[in-house]
């Protein structure tokens, strides 16, 4: 008895287990037919590959972006340092001229 029930649990598993697989492959043929590819000719793992290429591209140029923005910025700030600190010298230069 002990033995049969745990066959049974076990044939129950092996059968939900085909259903799931039978559903991810259904998904999978519904979603290459979605992005223009043939489920019987492009593997899991290519189709997926894609994607993966996308988002590490993705990441590289948004990366790239955000540091070439901040150079831009800092390079802003200091250019408005510098135009600050000759117009504070230039004023100063002004009020000393004047007091002589």
């Amino acid at each position: 008895q002990w033995y049969q029930r745990r066959v049974r649990g076990a044939q129950r598993k092996v059968k939900r287990l085909g259903q799931q697989t039978q559903q991810m492959l259904q998904n999978y043929e519904t979603v290459c037919k979605g992005f223009g590819e043939h489920p019987q000719r492009t593997e899991p793992q290519e189709f997926f590959k894609y994607f993966l290429d996308f988002f590490f591209q993705f990441e590289k140029i948004e990366k790239e972006l955000y540091e070439s923005s901040d150079k831009k910025t800092q390079k802003h700030k200091d250019t408005f340092k510098r135009e600050t600190s000759k117009n504070l010298i230039n004023e100063a230069m002004i009020r000393h001229a004047s007091m002589y």
